[in-house]
């Protein structure tokens, strides 16, 4: 399962990649396709440190995440992209900019969202394990005595 997690984090940087040249060259939309370059580098270079871990990649809960954010980004290359097409009709432009801003307000926050999942993910299992087995553990009552 290594592999496919590993994969998975390979295919996460390259998407970032992808997004970091195509919004160096878009046309509309500037700013928030700026805002999302900016967090998925700080993303990639986050996830890069982890690539190694075998048994965090080996995590079933990370390997999902880390999936589900490999495909949000690949959505927000496809916006950050058609940013990069100029339209000569003004009033087509300015409609579909507009459109195409609202999206990637949501796919930013779509991006966000998954990344706290992947990172809640790896934290959770970077975190020592209770010792206490949880049939051992006292109750709440227990503990207000």
């Amino acid at each position: 399962m290594m592999g496919d997690a590993v994969t998975t984090v390979t295919k996460i940087v390259e998407i970032v990649m992808k997004i970091k040249k195509a919004a160096d060259m878009v046309k509309q939309n500037e700013d928030v396709c700026k805002q999302i370059q900016s967090r998925v580098e700080i993303l990639s270079s986050t996830l890069s440190q982890y690539q190694d871990n075998e048994e965090l990649m080996d995590n079933w809960g990370v390997m999902r995440t880390l999936e589900a954010l490999a495909d949000v980004l690949g959505e927000a290359l496809k916006l950050v992209t058609d940013c990069q097409e100029a339209d000569t009709n003004f009033v087509c432009l300015f409609y579909n900019a507009g459109n195409l801003s609202q999206e990637l307000i949501k796919v930013e926050q779509r991006i966000s969202n998954k990344n706290m999942d992947a990172m809640f993910a790896i934290m959770a299992f970077l975190l020592p394990k209770p010792t206490t087995p949880s049939s051992v553990r006292p109750t709440a009552q227990e503990r207000q005595v």
